[in-house]
């Protein structure tokens, strides 16, 4: 009878536990306004490429995981150095380590150091890395969440206006949908690739809306001795290799991802010859209303896109590619095939008003927030009185 009394009161507690989280999560959360998106707009175009030096290219990833998620074990600790030679062998400049929920200072003794991790902790995989981190936040919420809740996730990690804030895998388990990327603002990046998926469908549901957000591309690899995680999608940024000079450059888009092609590969030695045999680019330049790209060598196609992932112009079996911009365009994003199947994903061109980058983002909306809050603590007042009243006249009685 005694195991019945500690299951049941268990049980009872991990209800009073769910019912306190969903009240949490959708009663006392913040709420938002949300602005209704438009395409971009505007007389001028935002060219990230502008002023570029074709001297200064590093290559970087941000993403990639020695810790298990509950604590570090044994091998998550060997693998600490092993990531640092491995990534080194690459030719990889910025070799970051982007724990869950723990901010890793292996790498700090250099000075492109950038304190990152991954936030998030629930099923859904509502997830964000954290470059520039101060600490580690913990606000996060366990149900299926609500464009509110994610909002206000983002916002908080944005607290620190010197953090920058990157949305990786968002198809992953359904964690944002069409309508989420639509609203969502006040992030700096998307992460269009990882080591096994594309997310460009995401990327372009993003830009179509008027977000001025711009591309990471990352491996999020959490073996470093599957050969199909490692060194397989990373960053090359036009950059110093200085902390401050890094984060300015992503947050202006002064970069491009790359996804190598990790089916034609068996062994890590395949994979270095590949990348020396990349295509490099040579230029990016736009100029009376014109883009041109230009690289080292020949490759499969030069595409590029636009409102809503239309493919509007393509060049096939060449190192050139150019397009005018159009008054009915409102951005421009190039896809570059290599030969062996490497993509290339380069930063958009867009319209804006000359000033600010976007119109429109996401407030706290007082007056919903603290009607939520304040019918639900009536009604939990309500019930008290009801409950004290009946106590009363049964203790009168």
């Amino acid at each position: 009878m005694k195991i019945f009394k500690i299951i049941n009161k268990f049980l009872l507690g991990l209800c009073v536990l769910i019912f306190v989280l969903l009240i949490l999560q959708f009663v006392v959360n913040s709420k938002y306004t949300f602005p209704e998106p438009h395409a971009f707009q505007g007389r001028y175009i935002y060219n990230p490429y502008r002023n570029i030096d074709s001297t200064k290219w590093v290559r970087a990833n941000f993403h990639a995981h020695t810790r298990k998620f509950f604590g570090q074990s044994d091998k998550a600790r060997r693998s600490i150095p092993y990531i640092d030679s491995l990534y080194k062998s690459f030719g990889y400049d910025i070799i970051s380590i982007s724990d869950y929920q723990f901010i890793n200072r292996y790498e700090s003794k250099n000075k492109w150091y950038i304190p990152v991790y991954e936030h998030g902790y629930q099923y859904y995989k509502n997830h964000h890395l954290v470059l520039n981190a101060k600490k580690v936040s913990w606000l996060d919420f366990p149900f299926r969440q609500t464009l509110s809740n994610k909002q206000n996730v983002i916002n908080n990690l944005k607290k620190d206006p010197s953090a920058l804030i990157t949305i990786v895998h968002p198809t992953y388990r359904k964690a944002l949908s069409s309508n989420d990327l639509k609203y969502l603002g006040n992030y700096n990046c998307l992460e269009i690739a990882n080591h096994e998926r594309l997310f460009t469908a995401s990327y372009d549901t993003v830009l179509s809306n008027g977000h001025p957000v711009f591309i990471m591309a990352d491996d999020d690899c959490h073996d470093l001795t599957n050969i199909k995680e490692v060194n397989n999608s990373f960053n090359v940024i036009n950059t110093d290799l200085v902390k401050d000079s890094i984060l300015n450059a992503l947050s202006y888009g002064r970069s491009f991802g790359v996804k190598l092609n990790a089916s034609t590969f068996k062994t890590n030695e395949d994979k270095r010859e590949a990348f020396l045999n990349l295509p490099e680019i040579d230029k990016i330049t736009f100029q009376n209303d014109t883009f041109r790209v230009s690289l080292s060598q020949s490759v499969k196609t030069i595409k590029f896109i636009g409102q809503h992932g239309i493919e509007i112009g393509k060049f096939t079996d060449c190192s050139k590619g150019s397009y005018i911009f159009r008054k009915e365009d409102t951005y421009i994003r190039t896809e570059i095939e290599c030969n062996d199947g490497t993509l290339y994903f380069l930063n958009p061109l867009f319209r804006y008003d000359g000033i600010r980058l976007t119109d429109f983002v996401p407030t706290f909306n007082v007056f919903k927030t603290w009607t939520w809050r304040l019918t639900f603590f009536s009604f939990l007042l309500l019930i008290f009185i009801i409950w004290y009243r009946k106590r009363c006249i049964t203790v009168k009685k």
